[in-house]
């Protein structure tokens, strides 16, 4: 499993009620990559807002979109770090 971390520099969309939740992060060497949540993706939404800052792990795709199996999402107000995992 690979780990990325980095700010979220999208809107959060929800795709399909199956569900599926996209999004893109700014890494720390200021790359966009295309991120995808499958599990848990209903309470990603009301954990994560546009430009929070995020650890995720997960796995590359065949269409090189990165899968999320567990994030982290940092609260904004005093650091503290509410994660999901499946």
């Amino acid at each position: 499993m690979k780990q990325l971390s980095g700010k979220i520099s999208s809107s959060i969309k929800v795709l399909n009620l199956t569900p599926l939740v996209r999004f893109e992060l700014t890494d720390l060497q200021n790359q966009k990559i295309n991120c995808l949540v499958h599990q848990h993706a209903l309470n990603f939404p009301a954990m994560a807002q546009p430009n929070s800052r995020i650890a995720i792990y997960g796995h590359y795709n065949k269409h090189h979109q990165f899968v999320v199996q567990k994030f982290m999402v940092q609260a904004s107000e005093n650091n503290d770090f509410f994660s999901h995992s499946a």
